[in-house]
């Protein structure tokens, strides 16, 4: 009944942001281009650099704008991802000529192509919109740029992850990066093609700092030992570049995620879950390090 309830409840939302994005004006008085800096891939991560070039007859400036950047999947009528941020401007800045880039980095498109689906094509479109709004103001959408994407599953350079020793099942809600987990035992490890290549490594975990505050994470490639460190906060990000050597000669080579306290929710006063956890793993993520 519960999850009736939700999946109802993210129906409700999406009709109501698709009928919100309708009412929206349109502007010749600011130019925006946007680049990727990776192919149009899911379950990757990408930076998105976004050009302003004002032009002349410029809106009037409004401190309270937000910039909106969202991501609708044209098959499901529903959003898969926001990158929304604050306006980057100031009223020094607004007049007509002036020009400014900037880039958001490690932004993580969800992996929502669908490849064990007979009918699937291996390709998505999605639709791709930037403007800017007021949310004090209803209805003051103003879009800026809109662009249909199609995406495609990863290619084979980039390295398939398998779930080893040490992994309770994943537990799925959603699409975005903290909507899915799996929690590990004391060490877990994941077996990693190896590309022959040099890698990004990317891991979004999480402690709970309620059970104990100093308790460590450990992150290793095979027997080297990247990183051992105490999350400064509940959730953690971390980002390693892996060269071909710390990878080895062997075609896979593994990833090693441990901690040195484990706990059991039963016994703690968190619940009915009789396991033994140790790190809550949002997502892990292999790239190449040149993906143009």
């Amino acid at each position: 009944m519960k999850k009736t309830f939700i999946h109802f409840l993210i129906i409700i939302v999406a009709f109501f942001f698709l009928f919100s994005c309708n009412k929206t004006k349109k502007t010749d008085s600011i130019y925006l281009t946007v680049d990727f800096s990776t192919p149009h891939y899911s379950d990757t991560f990408t930076d998105i650099t976004y050009h302003w070039y004002l032009k002349k007859h410029l809106i009037q400036y409004n401190p309270d704008y937000k910039v909106f950047v969202h991501f609708w999947r044209d098959s499901k009528k529903m959003m898969l991802l926001q990158d929304d941020h604050d306006f980057p401007w100031n009223i020094e800045n607004w007049k007509p000529g002036k020009e400014l880039s900037y880039t958001h980095k490690d932004i993580y498109i969800p992996d929502f192509i669908d490849d064990f689906d007979l009918e699937s094509t291996g390709k998505e479109t999605i639709t791709f919109t930037v403007g800017i709004w007021n949310p004090k103001v209803k209805n003051s959408k103003i879009v800026l740029y809109q662009k249909k994407l199609d995406f495609e599953l990863r290619p084979a350079e980039y390295p398939e992850l398998t779930y080893a020793e040490g992994w309770y099942p994943e537990e799925k809600f959603g699409y975005g990066i903290y909507d899915s987990w799996r929690w590990t035992a004391k060490k877990a490890s994941i077996i990693a093609d190896n590309v022959g290549q040099p890698l990004y490594l990317y891991i979004y975990g999480g402690v709970d700092k309620g059970v104990y505050p100093d308790q460590k994470v450990t992150i290793k490639i095979n027997d080297k030992e990247l990183e051992t460190f105490i999350p400064k906060e509940g959730k953690f990000k971390r980002k390693y570049l892996l060269d071909k050597k710390i990878l080895g000669q062997e075609d896979e080579f593994k990833i090693y995620i441990s901690t040195d306290k484990t706990f059991v929710p039963t016994k703690v006063g968190k619940g009915k879950d009789d396991r033994e956890l140790g790190v809550q793993i949002y997502l892990v993520n292999l790239m190449p390090v040149k993906t143009k």
